[in-house]
């Protein structure tokens, strides 16, 4: 292999550990926001903030997941 394809193939895979890392963290704040909301239900009447129902969340965290694995796994066919 020349310098130039493992180089490509090195920032390929850095790039896909960094987005896996994103979509974790999108994930697990997706998920502590939703216990927060539950946990402290004490508010005021007045002060209750709009909120998206969980597995909408949970759809809109997925959606560009799922989009991402496809654009790297055409990147990947690319590379190699």
């Amino acid at each position: 292999m020349s310098v130039a394809v493992t180089l490509r193939v090195a920032i390929f895979w850095i790039a896909a550990f960094l987005c896996i890392v994103a979509e974790i963290g999108i994930l697990r704040s997706m998920v502590r926001g939703s216990r927060a909301v539950t946990a402290n239900s004490t508010h005021a009447p007045d002060a209750v903030v709009p909120r998206s129902r969980p597995v909408v969340e949970l759809i809109w965290a997925v959606l560009p997941a799922i989009g991402l694995i496809i654009v790297l796994l055409l990147t990947r066919s690319a590379v190699r």
